[in-house]
């Protein structure tokens, strides 16, 4: 399947640039209808006590809010009404704990969806965003860091393999932005043979499977050694010179994420190059 319908999720014109400016390539490089979930997240709800004031000051916050963005927005969508093919803009405006929600529903109506990468100050709305295409939406979501400039990935793409059920649905969705003649390096880390996980050698039927759909493939089952899971694999990307990392995205619970960082969670605040996840 080709890639035909393409969304961008962004909290503001100007933090999620990069993003944009990616979505805008790729859409461009696969002909494919781009649109924008360009989201105004309001302020929570101020609770106070004393002379009652509190209701006012949280009124002029809200419209400053919503007056500020709605500036920001419009300046925006001035810059595309000369692009060919023209940016279908959807506007959310949402309070904080419906931003995953209204994230998941615009996700559902795309081939992939793209989310500037959280940063390590901004835990909020992106990681509401990425957690609600990709635990909600069911679709792939390519996370993009801040200083990513490449119009382009997926010529040398590193996939995650741990053998899973969301590692297999990361790997096959990332063919959506893989040519036939792309590099891939498989590799696992710390993999052990087991009858009902990596078969008889890790990643090797998983290696021929893959072999069948793009030109190069090659298979790295890295040790540890004393290093995390997330450090090891991002050694093996830079390594490889990866321009992608495929990894399958949250296989724990958001309440066991709040306490355990988490391979996936790890990577979303430290890869250098984008990352393509499926759940």
């Amino acid at each position: 399947m080709n890639i035909k319908d393409i969304s961008v999720c962004m909290a503001s014109p100007d933090g999620d640039k990069a993003a944009f400016d990616f979505a805008q390539a790729l859409a461009s490089a696969h002909n494919a209808h781009l649109s924008c979930a360009a989201f105004t997240v309001l302020p929570p709800m101020i609770l106070g006590y004393g002379d009652g004031s509190a209701g006012e000051v949280y009124a002029s916050i809200l419209q400053q809010t919503r007056d500020t963005m709605s500036g920001a927005w419009a300046k925006f969508e001035e810059g595309l009404n000369a692009q060919d093919p023209p940016v279908e803009m959807r506007h959310f405006e949402a309070f904080p704990n419906r931003v995953e929600a209204l994230s998941a529903m615009n996700a559902r109506h795309a081939d992939i969806v793209i989310v500037r990468a959280p940063g390590k100050s901004d835990e909020q709305p992106h990681a509401d965003m990425l957690e609600g295409v990709l635990l909600g939406g069911g679709r792939p979501v390519l996370i993009v860091p801040e200083n990513w400039s490449r119009a382009t990935v997926g010529e040398r793409a590193m996939i995650a393999w741990d053998a899973s059920r969301e590692a297999t649905r990361a790997m096959h969705d990332s063919l959506l932005l893989m040519q036939d003649d792309a590099k891939v390096c498989i590799a696992t880390v710390d993999a052990k043979p087991g009858d009902t996980s990596h078969g008889a050698g890790p990643a090797w039927d998983v290696g021929a499977h893959l072999a069948r759909h793009v030109g190069d493939v090659e298979v790295r089952n890295e040790d540890s050694i004393g290093r995390s899971t997330a450090e090891a694999l991002m050694d093996v990307a830079t390594s490889f010179d990866a321009d992608l990392i495929v990894m399958g995205g949250y296989r724990h619970s958001r309440l066991q994420q709040a306490f355990l960082p988490g391979v996936t969670r790890t990577l979303l605040r430290e890869a250098k190059v984008p990352l393509l996840l499926s759940h």
